[in-house]
């Protein structure tokens, strides 16, 4: 077998593997979404499409994958540029399906790529470039997104002065477009601070455990979705108090988070927040488990546009 041959035979079990995957990815539960590899059903079928990736780069020894992905994905680019400039939409449109299937690769297995030679902002670099020069996106900079007929910055933890008050500018990867969306809270932040949450009534997001959209007497909360409900007594509307007990021995209470509260010395409440806000002791810095993956993308929050829209991000190059 030729190496031609050998190479188109792997990028097609690699695009057979990875239509799977794919699907498994969007279709998937987002109930919890802070790491991508939550989309996947779990950790018996994770393991093994990480496998099929180690088998579709030639079964290279662990240190030696990420090389294997990385020099698989610029052979698939190389290719890329040649039947746009030769005018084949077919093949062009083919090749763009395998070298983002390859991308899913490389996130399944982005351990192996700190010996790749390639850091994850230079490969997002790469894949926004190729594929704007496929025109399969809007926007050459993978940190811009397509939005009110322009490219704009994308930004997810600070305001974007396009959005409205709490939402921050996200990229939907399927399509490079953009549209505001409720902002997302670092690691560290989400233990001290509710995250915004949307309201259908205003398309708006507002904070939580505030009146925010909500009639007097009420409350924005999020119970699997946003929501108004009656105040508990006494509880401020302050967006820092929730009504929670730490276990089932005790009945409900207002608490502040970040205070004492009821822990025991030296604690303080943190934030567990998915479906809803729930409060647990813990020292200050416990649990601290450092920044999101950039190669990574959040999925649908509860409590987001996207979720209500089903605009769910699967891992992509930015």
């Amino acid at each position: 077998m030729n190496q031609n041959i050998k190479i188109s035979h792997q990028l097609s079990v690699i695009q057979n593997i990875l239509f799977l995957l794919l699907c498994g990815l969007i279709c998937a539960s987002h109930a919890n979404t802070i790491r991508a590899k939550r989309h996947i059903s779990n950790d018996e079928n994770f393991t093994e499409e990480r496998e099929e990736c180690k088998r579709a780069a030639g079964n290279p020894i662990n240190e030696e994958l990420g090389v294997a992905l990385v020099k698989t994905l610029k052979r698939i680019g190389t290719e890329l540029v040649d039947y746009v400039e030769n005018g084949d939409h077919e093949q062009t449109q083919l090749t763009i399906s395998k070298i983002k299937n390859m991308w899913k690769c490389i996130v399944l297995n982005e351990e192996s790529m700190a010996n790749s030679g390639e850091s994850a902002e230079s490969l997002k670099k790469y894949m926004a470039e190729i594929l704007y020069f496929a025109n399969d996106r809007n926007c050459k900079s993978p940190d811009e997104t397509f939005f009110n007929g322009q490219c704009l910055p994308i930004s997810t933890r600070n305001r974007s002065e396009y959005c409205a008050e709490h939402m921050g500018l996200y990229d939907y990867d399927e399509n490079n477009k953009g549209f505001c969306d409720c902002l997302e809270l670092t690691r560290e932040q989400a233990k001290s601070q509710l995250r915004p949450i949307y309201s259908d009534e205003t398309g708006k997001c507002h904070r939580q455990n505030t009146q925010g959209p909500c009639e007097n007497g009420e409350w924005f909360v999020l119970k699997n979705t946003s929501r108004c409900e009656p105040v508990p007594d006494g509880c401020p509307t302050d967006g820092r108090h929730v009504y929670w007990n730490l276990d089932n021995s005790t009945a409900k209470q207002c608490l502040e988070i970040w205070t004492q509260g009821p822990c025991e010395e030296g604690k303080l409440l943190h934030l567990a927040q998915e479906t809803e806000a729930k409060v647990y002791c813990s020292s200050r810095l416990e649990d601290y488990m450092g920044p999101i993956s950039i190669l990574y993308s959040t999925g649908c929050q509860h409590g987001t546009y996207s979720q209500h829209k089903g605009l769910c991000k699967s891992p992509h190059y930015g």
